[in-house]
């Protein structure tokens, strides 16, 4: 796994917009994820069920359900603003990596990045994350969307025991998709996550 600045750049928005969307076709997505669902055992209770709960994005230290980020460069390190579900900016701070956690989320190497001249007890100082997948705009030639699942605290160790590394809470997926240009590009995230097949135009109402 190799840190580029250029996969982080950019608009991203909380997948749980997707979750918790009424827009029809996103709906027709879910209920497709939820006929396979039945399939897979983590799926039992329903799939936006166990998306709701892995991915909610409001912890203790922060009451907001967040809307997305806002990554730009800071020379080699990102300053990340993080932004509430109506687009208000909660703070933003210049991010170093830290360090690599050798198995984090889903037992893959994960970043911790750190936040510059932060309190320490900011909600986002810590931020735990994967590498972004596929590479950014890879939708451009009919690819998914880049996404990537992450956790954040004030502190590294709220995330993960500092001594064994093991995550605090493994089962804790909070997800970012690079902010889709088209509904359909939403929609094929929800069929790949549920390994269906992607839609290469959206369904007839």
């Amino acid at each position: 796994m190799k840190y580029q600045t250029c996969d982080w750049l950019g608009k991203w928005k909380n997948f749980e917009s997707y979750i918790n969307s009424d827009d029809p076709y996103l709906e027709k997505a879910w209920q497709d994820a939820e006929a396979a669902a039945g399939k897979m055992p983590m799926f039992q209770g329903g799939a936006k069920k166990f998306w709701q709960k892995v991915c909610a994005t409001v912890t203790p230290e922060n009451p907001h359900v967040l809307g997305g980020w806002n990554i730009t460069a800071a020379d080699a390190a990102l300053c990340i603003e993080w932004l509430a579900e109506d687009g208000t900016s909660l703070g933003s701070s210049i991010y170093h990596l830290n360090s690599v956690l050798e198995k984090g989320l889903e037992g893959r190497e994960n970043f911790l990045f750190v936040a510059e001249d932060a309190a320490p007890d900011w909600a986002f100082r810590c931020l735990l994350a994967m590498e972004p997948m596929p590479q950014r705009g890879s939708y451009q030639n009919g690819g998914l969307l880049s996404h990537l699942h992450f956790q954040y605290a004030p502190q590294p160790e709220a995330l993960f025991d500092p001594e064994t590394k093991k995550l605090r809470n493994p089962m804790w997926y909070a997800t970012m998709c690079e902010d889709a240009k088209t509904v359909l590009e939403q929609c094929n995230i929800v069929r790949a996550l549920h390994r269906l097949p992607v839609w290469e135009k959206l369904p007839e109402k």
